[in-house]
């Protein structure tokens, strides 16, 4: 059996992909808790991984709190630790025990003003520190493990933690009117259909560099609420609003669509959505 250690295992995504690791007979899995093995903390990564010897290291750990950390200078140390620090190191130690390691990064790393989908070759230009950070991660990670894999991801949705999904359902089941920005789009990406991917083919693949994955289909936030309401049937009144109505300290993307010039995406998120809600 292949040992496999998973690190962010209780996250949106993480969790997805251990379950996803915890069907299959082919892998032995190693989840250790914040508690035991601190992300930022050099010794006790180096040792948990000299000691256990993993066959793939897989990253979903990471600190996403956007807003937070665009000017609070103790907030942008912890991401610059989180999201820049802890997926180097994990990618230089993987390269020396001869591991596979395969970590995510975010459509954040782009400016979001091309018209047209992000593919894996255009200049990435993020206009806020969290994803200043990730494009960092993104260049540390390759320069210390050339074959790493880094999946660009965006909009996850799924089982598990509280998502955009979660927060919209009890607003479509109200009385009163219910805004949503239309002016960023993106693709809703199933945790579930992302995790199955990793962990089916991505893993023990020779894919390495960077790769955008996610659900077919763009929508902006407006248009994937009504989505929501029409697989759900429900009849609340959504009002489409512009995102300079929300005062955010981040400035995100407003165009941050992803597609691949390498791999096959996901299918349609429509059908992810319907599996999601209505099973």
């Amino acid at each position: 059996m292949h040992k496999v250690l998973v690190f962010g295992a209780n996250g949106l995504l993480g969790s997805q992909i251990v379950k996803q690791l915890l069907n299959s007979d082919k892998y032995e899995l190693l989840t250790p808790s914040r508690d035991l093995v601190d992300l930022t903390s050099d010794i006790q990564v180096r040792d948990y991984v000299s000691e256990h010897k993993p066959d793939f290291i897989i990253n979903c750990a990471g600190y996403n709190l956007v807003d937070q950390c665009e000017v609070d200078l103790e907030q942008q140390e912890m991401a610059m630790n989180l999201n820049v620090k802890a997926p180097e190191l994990l990618a230089r130690l993987a390269l020396e025990h001869g591991a596979r390691f395969v970590t995510f990064s975010t459509d954040y790393v782009f400016d979001g003003s091309k018209e047209s989908a992000y593919v894996e070759s255009d200049t990435p230009n993020p206009i806020n520190y969290y994803g200043k950070t990730k494009l960092m991660a993104e260049e540390a990670v390759l320069s210390a493990n050339p074959k790493a894999l880094v999946i660009r991801t965006q909009w996850l949705f799924g089982p598990g933690r509280r998502d955009f999904v979660d927060a919209i359902l009890p607003k479509l089941e109200g009385a009163d009117p219910v805004p949503v920005v239309n002016d960023q789009i993106g693709c809703p990406t199933y945790t579930v259909d992302l995790a199955a991917r990793v962990v089916d083919s991505l893993l023990e693949s020779d894919t390495f560099g960077i790769v955008h994955l996610v659900n077919q289909g763009s929508v902006s936030w407006y248009e994937f609420t009504l989505a929501i309401q029409e697989t759900l049937g429900t009849h609340a009144m959504i009002s489409p609003v512009s995102s300079d109505g929300f005062k955010r300290l981040a400035t995100r993307p407003k165009h941050g669509i992803l597609a691949s010039e390498k791999i096959d995406q996901l299918r349609d998120f429509r059908l992810a959505l319907k599996d999601y809600l209505l099973k």
